[in-house]
């Protein structure tokens, strides 16, 4: 161990019999064929707060293919159609709805198919539109959060708040 190691332990309390922690991890992929796809989606649609499958793949493609704009992906709700991906539409339609319940927000999460199975990579609290927080916010009938705790939400979002007292006008 170096120094830096036991002043932690020390500071934190931590018995040397203890030892040390690893994470072991894997890589999927996403490019092996047309058995394979990687994603980015929303818990909800992150625009109008509506409790959408919102979400973009691309078919034998890596991640960072999703978002460099070098291919057009396609929409998530688009993997319903095919008899051959509509087990993992449902898969990711069930992982979508308990992150959103675990984690008591809107979720923002990426996931990869490799050779027909389903890893899910991260997840992380949504961005969203001002209108989204109040939207979510009075649907606190599905088990959302209420009205102060979407309040917090848009204090701690910064950018969000300033948009959600601006008039919106229905137009002709």
């Amino acid at each position: 161990m170096n120094d830096r190691a036991i002043v932690y332990r020390q500071k934190y309390k931590i018995p040397d019999e203890w030892g040390t922690a690893v994470n072991v991890q894997s890589m999927v992929f996403g490019n092996m064929g047309d058995d394979c796809a990687t994603g980015v989606a929303f818990t909800r649609d992150p625009a109008t707060g509506e409790n959408v499958f919102y979400g973009e793949y691309l078919v034998n493609a890596q991640g960072e293919d999703v978002v460099a704009g070098v291919r057009t992906p396609k929409p998530v709700a688009e993997r319903r159609k095919t008899q051959s991906s509509a087990r993992h539409f449902k898969e990711l339609e069930k992982v979508r709805k308990t992150l959103e319940k675990n984690f008591g927000d809107v979720q923002d999460f990426e996931f990869t198919i490799e050779k027909k199975k389903l890893y899910m990579l991260q997840t992380r609290n949504g961005k969203r539109t001002a209108i989204a927080y109040v939207k979510i916010a009075q649907r606190h009938g599905e088990g959302r959060p209420d009205v102060a705790g979407a309040c917090h939400s848009l204090r701690r979002s910064g950018g969000a708040q300033p948009a959600a007292a601006t008039p919106i006008f229905d137009r002709p």
